[in-house]
């Protein structure tokens, strides 16, 4: 029996695991990181981050979009539902939606506040701060940071880094 599209809202929703129909290949995730997840989603016993399903045209059957290796962790944890965002919409239309979303989450960062920068430039600027201790500066790039002190800006970093590379650290950086 056919679902009319009406009837579906497009939002979260909790789905059954056997209600996800059309996986045949697996995800070709490294298996450290799904054993990771497998775990979290053990001791949670949910899902935080949503994949994305469509409708079919059986009733109660959704095929998935994205999150392949969320389904796959689900299973290997034993849960019996997962959470999606469920997209009201035949695979055709829903697929489009899904490329529209990943460009767009593209510029869904986590906001970084200027208390935030503050405290990496104070960092970097302190004689004694492990700059390796944070993601991506490794002995190399932590030389070139103490070569160029004293940084008085974001855009200090950005002329000497590019304007990517202190986004990012800073986003890693986690006051001691």
């Amino acid at each position: 029996m056919a679902r009319e599209m009406v009837s579906v809202e497009t939002r979260p929703y909790t789905l059954s695991l056997n209600q996800i129909k059309g996986i045949e290949v697996n995800s070709g995730t490294p298996t450290n990181v799904l054993n990771k997840v497998t775990n979290n989603l053990k001791e949670r016993g949910f899902n935080s981050v949503l994949p994305i399903a469509c409708l079919t045209d059986n009733e109660d059957e959704y095929h998935l979009l994205t999150g392949l290796p969320i389904y796959e962790a689900a299973k290997s944890a034993g849960l019996r539902k997962i959470w999606v965002f469920l997209v009201a919409a035949p695979q055709v239309e829903a697929t489009q939606w899904v490329e529209q979303n990943q460009m767009l989450s593209k510029l869904n960062e986590t906001v970084i506040e200027s208390q935030n920068v503050t405290d990496f430039l104070k960092f970097l600027n302190e004689k004694n701060s492990d700059l390796t201790s944070v993601t991506d500066i490794g002995p190399k790039t932590a030389q070139k940071i103490i070569d160029n002190r004293p940084y008085g800006s974001l855009e200090d970093l950005r002329q000497k880094f590019g304007r990517k590379r202190p986004l990012n650290w800073i986003r890693a950086f986690r006051p001691r």
